[in-house]
């Protein structure tokens, strides 16, 4: 058997965390918090309540999958009527001085991209480490481990 096939899984954990795509990138511990900013962001915004903070101290997967577990349980707490009705309202981001767009153009043309592109990420990070996921699979890998 290789020496790398004796590694425990606390051997590369911190590594693979660290790990991005290419320099300029977050590494996949900061994808996984930002994919979950979006999803609590984009439905407190819509339903005009206020953002649960969460600090960004995650060092490990049972910790990522904890942040990923609050963000369901805050997403649950929001009726489908609190955002029914919202395309027309207005939404701002603090790094967005002065601007907004409705609710409609937020969730279309920011939201769900940024979303996205956050969790394929973490997917691509991932897979180019080797971890055999599959489509669909990055939470459930995530809880596992």
């Amino acid at each position: 058997m290789q020496d790398s096939k004796k590694l425990s899984w606390a051997d590369f954990e911190p590594a693979l965390l660290a790990d991005r795509i290419i320099f300029d990138q977050f590494p996949l511990v900061k994808q996984i918090q930002t994919a979950c900013d979006n999803a609590k962001g984009g439905a407190a915004r819509l339903a005009e309540i206020e953002i649960p903070k969460f600090e960004d101290t995650e060092a490990t997967f049972e910790e990522l999958k904890a942040r990923i577990d609050k963000t369901i349980a805050f997403i649950k707490t929001i009726k489908p009527e609190t955002i029914i009705g919202k395309e027309g309202v207005k939404i701002s981001l603090p790094y967005w001085e002065d601007k907004h767009m409705t609710g409609f153009d937020y969730v279309t043309q920011y939201l769900m991209p940024n979303f996205y592109f956050h969790v394929t990420t973490a997917y691509a990070i991932l897979r180019k480490n080797g971890v055999d996921i599959g489509k669909g699979r990055l939470r459930r890998w995530i809880t596992a481990q």
